[in-house]
């Protein structure tokens, strides 16, 4: 008997403490608010994906979304554990979806740290460089939800550039990702849009434009705090450990280095709910009547 306990000590241990994981979640499912096309996001997340369930020893699946507020929804429901958002759809996440979250990780920028910039571009050589020159034009946000692709830019409009852009610019659309935006600026059938500093590192590392060159930067926000990580606050607390510990030690290894690299980011930094305060206050004032589109 003695024996037999021994050998199922020894199984127990060698998958892992699986004994001690029984109330962690058969498989973890992780999200990321829409930023590129969703054919890329299977293949670029494969590398973190493996290296996820190399550290938790369960499987590691990617939930993939048509947009910000199907993420927020789905964690909100608990069909995804964990999830990558802009700062303010993590707010809105909270105050709108309902969801239990909490932001545990940001990003760390090889460019510009634990902030980045949401920026208003147009094509070089268009004659657009000014947002004067952008007036009657087309014009693109990202999505309703997203941080640097809506929401800083709007408030801008609102208390500073002290107009409404439905009356100001020609047609106003929402792109959907921060790809299509950057994509349609730089083939020219976007006059004008509103994307993050991070996007135009995505896509010229993914060689799809040269980089910032091929455009006009006709506005740049005030640094905004990185994005942040949040997972579900109801899973198992040494489970939550177990994630951010692995978030933040992805960049001392080979593959999370090189997948890093590609995102333009130096690894991932600790983050709290704090953090993001001051978007609480952007999604008031963008409330206001004179702040719509």
């Amino acid at each position: 008997m003695r024996k037999l306990l021994w050998l199922l000590g020894v199984v127990v241990l060698s998958m892992g403490g699986w004994a001690q994981k029984a109330n962690w979640p058969r498989e973890l499912v992780i999200a990321e608010v829409p930023v590129e096309s969703a054919a890329d996001y299977q293949a670029r997340y494969a590398p973190f994906l493996d290296y996820l369930r190399s550290r938790l020893g369960i499987p590691v699946k990617l939930f993939l979304a048509t947009d910000y507020t199907a993420v927020m929804l789905a964690q909100a429901q608990g069909q995804v554990h964990v999830a990558f958002y802009g700062p303010g759809s993590y707010v809105d996440a909270i105050e709108k979806a309902k969801a239990p979250i909490e932001a545990f990780v940001k990003e760390d920028s090889v460019r510009s740290g634990t902030v980045y910039h949401s920026l208003m571009i147009s094509k070089k050589g268009s004659g657009i460089k000014t947002l004067a020159d952008a007036k009657g034009k087309d014009f693109a946000f990202v999505d309703p939800e997203s941080t640097s692709g809506y929401k800083v830019p709007m408030t801008y409009f609102c208390t500073e550039a002290k107009i409404r852009p439905r009356e100001y610019f020609g047609r106003v659309l929402f792109a959907g990702t921060h790809e299509n935006v950057i994509l349609g600026v730089a083939r020219g059938t976007i006059p004008v849009g509103v994307t993050w500093d991070t996007g135009i590192s995505i896509a010229t590392n993914k060689g799809q434009i040269r980089g910032l060159e091929e455009f006009e930067v006709i506005w740049r926000s005030d640094p905004i705090p990185a994005s942040p990580w949040a997972y579900r606050k109801d899973l198992p607390s040494d489970l939550k450990e177990a994630i951010r510990k692995a978030y933040l030690e992805f960049k001392d290894t080979p593959e999370g280095k090189k997948w890093l690299e590609a995102r333009g980011l130096k690894g991932f930094a600790p983050a709290s709910d704090k953090d993001y305060d001051p978007f609480r206050k952007i999604n008031d004032a963008l409330k206001r009547p004179e702040c719509q589109l």
